[in-house]
């Protein structure tokens, strides 16, 4: 597969030599992240059976040019859908189009298919009613909210954007979703808008009626149960594969170009552009690839910049793509270039768009995903940036840090909400869903609201984790001042290999010259991991030379709050250029547009 870049859209083409060809559709918000590792899959597997795919970010969604939460969010997702469409069959050649998209991104290509010629629809879990998809937004939104710490909770602004995990919704855009009725769209239609339709529903009663709309229009419907859908649309480190549904969709849309003969027009070019560039009015971007395992970065690069100087390396949260969780590492990236600092976000090996190989995706925390980070800092360092200063949240945080530990490309590291120096690589997943603790500060918050007693007392809620939290902190920090004993006493030190022990951790980055800004939430149980090693709010970190810790108020662990991540963002800029400041001569102005 290879980038593409069309009217300020950023997509991806997948080779195939028939007459057929087929345009993803994307699911919408935190959906399109959660989905993003299947929607990759199912194109893997159409273009191994010879058919050639383009999928891509909607405008104002992904990697693509535009804001979030534009009021024309809907239309122009429509018209990015028909424009994929001309683009596909202008690089392949192709006569025939199916369009197949997701959730909301089923309902994109269902009116695109209404405007233009297209042969055969697949409408995966399609979202049928607004009505119906704003409400499960509004619970996605109140599930969230109830897992906030009280003060966090009453900190949201009340006349805030309609915010869903960190991905916003205008009124406009809002109000035209809650209108959405995909049986009412085709009121005014005389024909099926493609001869063919393969409905993939959750609850196939669901789909019903627009089932009966389309045949009424002539078309032939197909519909079928998606197995597995609850264990696909969740967080990516948990997400699973809905093998059987996507083989079954290979297989029907498939069918339909059996016999074909290959497209005379289709495109065999399978080398990268190099200077394929995607300008937006803060930055210029480029898709990069780097490493023997063939990872998949995007370099953003603002406009006019001196030569070289300090960039951000922006590692995965979780096994999200590299957009990050509702696009967020795209609006820190982007923001940053406007502040005139360059970034790289990318993926590790089995995420997002990096080569996928043959093996299952590492563990969010892992060798393996450390090494990946330590690869991406050796390659900016390659291309002669002057220092390189890892970024990540959670799981990221983990491996910006540790990635410091392995290498010597890194000359900083800013770690939000880590919640371990050290986690052993077989971690199961089913562990780490259970590893999600809250915070001393956090419980602390709910100790006198009722709800919380009651949910307790109903048996919704334990109080075993609280016990266990406070059971571990009291053995920690036994265990912080036995270590300290033993340091002071025997010398004993662990430099000769990756160190595990947090302040062997610090002792190293200090040998190595590497700042570090530990960035926490108040009520986040990264704090609390601070305090237990280095004394309240991490004061202690004040002995390592170049290390320090920030605590903000009303900072939730994923930085889904917008204010949030403008506050992570203005720490960056200061971080980084105060970096520079004091360790580098002022270089040329370069532009944005010479080779990376």
């Amino acid at each position: 597969m290879r980038p593409i870049i069309f009217g300020g859209r950023f997509g991806w083409l997948h080779p195939g030599e028939g007459t057929r060809g087929v345009v993803l559709c994307n699911a919408y918000g935190h959906e399109s992240v959660w989905s993003h590792g299947g929607m990759r899959s199912l194109a893997d597997r159409l273009s191994a059976s010879g058919i050639p795919v383009l999928r891509f970010d909607y405008r104002g969604t992904g990697d693509s040019d535009g804001a979030d939460g534009a009021s024309d969010q809907f239309e122009t997702a429509v018209d990015d859908v028909r424009a994929a469409i001309a683009r596909l069959r202008e690089e392949t050649g192709v006569a025939r189009v199916t369009l197949c998209g997701l959730r909301l991104g089923a309902a994109f290509a269902l009116l695109a298919a209404s405007q233009c010629d297209v042969d055969a629809l697949v409408l995966l879990a399609p979202v049928a009613s607004g009505r119906s998809y704003v409400r499960e937004l509004s619970i996605m939104r109140n599930i969230w909210l109830d897992q906030l710490p009280a003060p966090l909770r009453e900190a949201q602004p009340k006349d805030a954007l309609f915010n869903v995990l960190g991905q916003v919704y205008s009124p406009v855009f809002r109000a035209r979703l809650n209108a959405f009725d995909a049986v009412d769209a085709l009121k005014d239609s005389v024909r099926a808008p493609a001869p063919d339709t393969l409905i993939v529903d959750v609850n196939v009663g669901g789909s019903e009626a627009l089932k009966q709309k389309l045949e009424a229009l002539g078309g032939e419907v197909e519909s079928r149960p998606f197995e597995g859908y609850a264990a696909f649309m969740q967080e990516t480190t948990f997400s699973s594969m809905p093998t059987r549904v996507f083989d079954a969709v290979v297989d029907w849309i498939a069918a339909r170009a059996a016999g074909q003969a290959p497209s005379p027009g289709v495109a065999l070019k399978a080398d990268w552009d190099a200077g394929l560039m995607l300008r937006t009015p803060e930055a210029c971007e480029q898709p990069v690839r780097f490493g023997v395992a063939g990872l998949f970065g995007i370099l953003c690069l603002p406009p006019a910049m001196r030569d070289r100087g300090p960039v951000l390396l922006i590692t995965n949260t979780s096994a999200s793509a590299h957009v990050g969780d509702s696009r967020l590492s795209v609006r820190i990236a982007r923001e940053l270039a406007r502040r005139g600092i360059a970034s790289l976000r990318f993926d590790g090996r089995g995420i997002g768009d990096s080569v996928s190989g043959s093996g299952a995706r590492a563990p969010v925390y892992s060798s393996t995903v450390v090494d990946d980070v330590a690869t991406a800092a050796n390659w900016l360092k390659e291309q002669g940036y002057r220092h390189v200063v890892s970024f990540g949240i959670c799981s990221g945080a983990y491996s910006a840090l540790r990635a410091a530990l392995v290498g010597r490309a890194l000359s900083g590291v800013i770690s939000v909400n880590l919640q371990s120096f050290h986690m052993p690589d077989d971690m199961p997943t089913d562990a780490l869903r259970r590893h999600r603790p809250n915070s001393i500060a956090g419980y602390r918050s709910s100790f006198f609201e009722l709800k919380k007693w009651k949910q307790v007392l109903c048996g919704d809620r334990k109080i075993m984790p609280f016990v266990r939290l406070v059971l571990k902190r009291v053995a920690t920090l036994a265990a912080v001042r036995i270590g300290a004993w033993r340091h002071r006493i025997a010398g004993w030190s662990c430099a000769q290999t990756i160190p595990v022990d947090p302040h062997e951790i610090l002792r190293t980055l200090q040998r190595k010259e590497v700042s570090t800004l530990f960035v926490c939430g108040a009520y986040d149980s990264s704090l609390d991991l601070m305090t237990m090693y280095f004394g309240p709010r991490g004061k202690r970190l004040s002995r390592f030379s170049g290390a320090r810790t920030v605590v903000l108020d009303d900072l939730d662990h994923s930085l889904f709050s917008s204010h949030a991540a403008e506050q992570v963002i203005g720490l960056c800029s200061e971080f980084v250029k105060g970096l520079d400041s004091r360790r580098a001569p002022l270089g040329r102005i370069v532009k944005a547009g010479s080779p990376a």
